[in-house]
């Protein structure tokens, strides 16, 4: 994973950063280094940054300990989506934490549109973001297995555990069940989105999912696209 100088507290820093020069926020902070080569992060919250366009080092650069990441959360696909690309936006939600949790689906495939509202119960909202993940991959059939997919979420958390090689202590068996299902796709991107950013997908996502925490029921719409 590469770093970018920040400016932080009227100094320059390093901080972990996507591909695309976002910081990397986990569990609402941004991993800090001082100077190339340090060993030792710390955390902050990414409005405490202050982008100065600063330049963008590799990790293999850097020095100091090793990535806590083995694998880039990308926000940009690899391959453009087409008119034929099948396109997910996960989002999960919950009213206390743990709480009252519930999740949400945006998918557009070819020809139609699938929208997933369910109430899962009381759980965190780690929970509701795998499930929810889950829920997408699960919907999509056999012969959609080799088709080329984007699948969105704004869940940092749930992309480190999935594919960016963090290490979790809790939720083992529905990361284990997430990842039998990635592994069914020849062709799957899993893609980092800011949420609350405005974007198409993400936004009804996240009103499917705080709509079945309000409302504590589930549903499944189908329209044409």
């Amino acid at each position: 994973m590469p770093w970018k100088e920040y400016e932080f507290r009227d100094q320059t820093v390093f901080v972990r950063v996507l591909a695309s020069g976002k910081p990397i926020v986990h569990r609402g902070r941004a991993e800090v280094r001082y100077r190339l080569g340090a060993s030792k992060s710390y955390r902050t919250s990414p409005e405490n940054l202050v982008d100065i366009d600063g330049k963008i080092v590799e990790d293999s650069e850097f020095g100091g300990r090793p990535a806590s990441t083995s694998t880039a959360l990308r926000e940009e696909p690899k391959v453009a989506a087409t008119e034929s690309t099948i396109v997910i936006h996960t989002d999960g939600a919950c009213s206390g934490n743990p709480g009252p949790a519930g999740l949400g689906v945006h998918l557009a495939r070819p020809g139609e549109i699938v929208e997933i509202s369910e109430f899962i119960g009381e759980g965190t909202n780690n929970v509701a973001e795998l499930t929810a993940i889950l829920r997408a991959l699960e919907s999509l059939s056999e012969a959609e297995e080799s088709a080329h997919i984007h699948l969105f979420t704004d869940s940092g958390w749930s992309l480190g555990v999935l594919i960016g090689g963090w290490k979790a202590k809790t939720n083992l068996a529905l990361i284990g069940k997430c990842k039998e299902q990635i592994a069914r796709f020849s062709n799957l991107e899993l893609l980092k989105v800011r949420g609350h950013a405005g974007q198409a997908g993400n936004e009804e996502a996240d009103h499917l999912a705080t709509k079945a925490v309000r409302r504590e029921e589930s549903s499944t719409k189908t329209r044409k696209r």
